[in-house]
């Protein structure tokens, strides 16, 4: 990744108030508010200087409506990796993410080689859950749904982090293009966006994080009901298909 040019899009996906911006408010901030202000799109864009190079990654915040249809096209010709959001709380959000992921596929011929995370959003509401874990893992085992599945709570700040573990585990297959976010991941919660050649360990404590999650999380087995961590604060609540 010495290319200083390069740059890495992280798009995300779906309907109006699933929460889409707190996700990124806190992943990047470690922000929450519950105040709700309409995202037409924000691109919030970050510089990692990793020993010497400069990569670049985009988090790109998309409208939660077909107002625009031309710039969700463009948002997905354009991406790298895709979060694809519903909110357990609202079945039609769901809906939502279904026919993303269609579009998806239409677009971008490669799309199984991109990054790719469903996310069901408000965990911290299960008074008031509409879409069971269950049904969405159904469904991506028969859509031909390849990357990963998590549900978070940004209000509670729990599993977000998941979000951008299942990312950067599949963007480490050859050739994949979002290479960065083992950097994005360990430089979350510090004022600077920087990497040295004095703190080298602290990629390589990510690296050996990742793969143990990787190693420790259950594999749902397809025509099986899948079998769920219940739920807990800082819990590891994905799953991943393959």
């Amino acid at each position: 990744m010495a290319d200083t040019d390069q740059r890495n899009r992280v798009v995300f996906l779906g309907a109006g108030r699933v929460g889409k911006t707190a996700i990124l408010k806190r992943f990047l901030f470690n922000t929450y508010s519950d105040d709700y202000k309409e995202t037409v799109e924000d691109l919030y864009a970050r510089d990692y200087n990793i020993r010497g190079s400069l990569i670049k990654v985009d988090f790109l915040d998309t409208a939660g409506n077909l107002t625009f249809p031309a710039m969700r096209r463009l948002s997905i010709t354009t991406a790298h990796a895709f979060v694809l959001v519903y909110s357990i709380t609202l079945a039609e959000s769901f809906e939502e993410v279904k026919k993303l992921w269609a579009q998806i596929q239409e677009e971008r011929a490669s799309y199984q080689e991109l990054p790719c995370v469903i996310v069901g959003t408000m965990m911290d509401l299960e008074n008031a859950r509409q879409v069971e874990k269950f049904d969405t893992l159904n469904w991506i085992y028969s859509n031909g749904f390849s990357g990963g599945f998590v549900e978070v709570s940004a209000k509670e700040d729990e599993n977000i982090e998941d979000i951008f573990r299942l990312l950067l585990d599949q963007s480490r297959g050859e050739g994949r293009h979002v290479g960065p976010l083992s950097h994005v991941l360990s430089t979350r919660r510090r004022s600077a966006n920087s990497l040295d050649e004095s703190e080298p360990e602290k990629s390589e404590e990510w690296d050996s994080d990742a793969k143990n999650f990787n190693r420790s999380r259950s594999l749902v087995r397809r025509g099986s009901k899948p079998k769920v961590k219940r739920t807990h604060r800082r819990g590891k609540q994905d799953c991943r298909v393959s």
